[in-house]
């Protein structure tokens, strides 16, 4: 299924995922479990992009749940 990486770029829906879909580069992933904040990686896998269990912060000075990406 592959990886997502800090440096590719993706699809983003703001506003919670009810935005339309802007391209944003990823500047940082962590895996959070439901939070917020949790621990940064370098990448992971799409199986687990799902829910809010990963945070990701875009280069357009926002971030978003995993539920709000998709890949491009």
């Amino acid at each position: 299924m592959g990886k997502l990486k800090v440096g590719e770029v993706v699809k983003w829906e703001g506003c919670f995922g009810t935005d339309i879909p802007k391209d944003a580069v990823v500047k940082g992933i962590q895996i959070t479990n439901g939070g917020k904040y949790g621990d940064s990686v370098n990448e992971v896998s799409w199986s687990k992009m799902y829910g809010r269990n990963v945070v990701v912060t875009l280069n357009n000075g926002h971030w978003a749940y995993a539920s709000q990406i998709y890949r491009k």
